[in-house]
């Protein structure tokens, strides 16, 4: 099978869970939902530029999808801290 074949048909069905994260940021029914939401999103374009990278041979996209995802993880737990109240 072939490799990009097999990279748009992932990422169509990682941007249509997207989709779903994104009602779920603006109709969550607490600020924990809409945080895990947003913390999703990250991970899954993080995912999307690893699979990019790796399909078109570049180690860029590599990089900058573990920092996406570094970064949301650092914001999720900033913003978890936040409303516990020990930040």
């Amino acid at each position: 099978m072939n490799m990009n074949l097999i990279f748009t048909v992932v990422s169509i069905i990682l941007a249509i869970l997207a989709l779903v994260l994104i009602y779920r940021v603006f109709k969550g029914p607490t600020v924990i939902d809409r945080v895990l939401a947003a913390d999703s999103i990250d991970i899954i374009l993080g995912v999307i530029m690893i699979l990019f990278g790796t399909t078109e041979g570049r180690a860029m996209f590599l990089d900058l999808g573990l920092i996406i995802t570094l970064l949301g993880f650092i914001g999720t737990v900033l913003i978890s801290k936040y409303l516990e109240g020990e930040l």
